[in-house]
């Protein structure tokens, strides 16, 4: 097979949220020892993800809304201040639903090694890849960039606060520019495998409406507190895997 119709046949996968996490669930019962590696990969992203919510949740409710919601309506019992205390659960819901994402991306993009390990075990159960000579230098460069990278990341999600707070269609278009980077950051673990970048470029142009169609899932998740972030880190991980096993698979047919 050459390259023009494997890149044909990779173009036209059709992949949703359902679609990939069933691909997912079926890659880690199939390909043996990815699940020990996605289970250890799981607790750390939990670690760090559930860390960064924690506290960013807790400084902005109890040092910026709650003493601000408190002074313009008042902080004692009455109608006013029942009024505030509406305003400030449901402008903390997007705060939360928005630090939820925060707090994933940050802590996929400080595992994108990890994602990408996962995604090469994925691949080799398909076809054979070189891999590429250790070189401590390179690795050094490529952890400041994953550190720089994680930092970047959380900075878009922050503007949707502001998003959130229009009124109307500010939660909806929190839902949908949430959906777009939680799928792009499962698609672009398996892009940045990639060694042909010719490949790589190509398909993130065929692409471009697949991250809204995959992220949406997650995406419910980041609004549900505590049981939804609960399972947020482990759909992404299902997510990262299916959608890298559905691509090679549609390779092979």
């Amino acid at each position: 097979m050459n390259e023009s119709k494997a890149l044909k046949k990779v173009t036209m996968i059709k992949a949703n949220a359902l679609t990939v996490f069933r691909a997912g669930n079926q890659a880690l019962a199939e390909i043996e020892g990815l699940r020990g590696m996605a289970i250890r990969g799981m607790l750390l992203n939990y670690l760090i993800f559930f860390a960064v919510a924690i506290v960013l949740n807790g400084l902005i409710y109890f040092q910026l809304l709650s003493p601000f919601i408190n002074w313009i309506f008042g902080g004692d019992t009455g109608f006013w201040a029942a009024v505030g205390q509406v305003i400030l659960w449901s402008i903390q819901l997007t705060v939360a639903a928005v630090i939820a994402l925060v707090s994933l991306r940050f802590s996929v993009e400080l595992l994108s090694l990890w994602h990408q390990s996962l995604v090469k075990k994925v691949i080799k159960h398909f076809r054979r890849i070189d891999e590429p000579e250790f070189s401590l230098n390179e690795w050094l460069t490529e952890i400041k960039y994953i550190f720089k990278e994680a930092l970047k990341s959380i900075l878009f999600p922050v503007l949707l606060l502001f998003v959130g707070l229009l009124p109307v269609i500010g939660l909806p278009l929190v839902f949908v520019l949430e959906s777009h980077l939680m799928g792009r950051s499962s698609m672009h673990a398996y892009l940045d495998s990639l060694a042909n970048q010719e490949e790589a470029a190509e398909l993130r142009r065929s692409w471009r409406w697949i991250p809204i169609r995959i992220g949406w899932l997650p995406t419910i998740l980041a609004f549900i507190p505590f049981i939804g972030w609960l399972f947020l880190p482990l759909s992404i991980t299902y997510q990262v895997i299916g959608f890298c096993y559905l691509v090679e698979k549609s390779r092979e047919d």
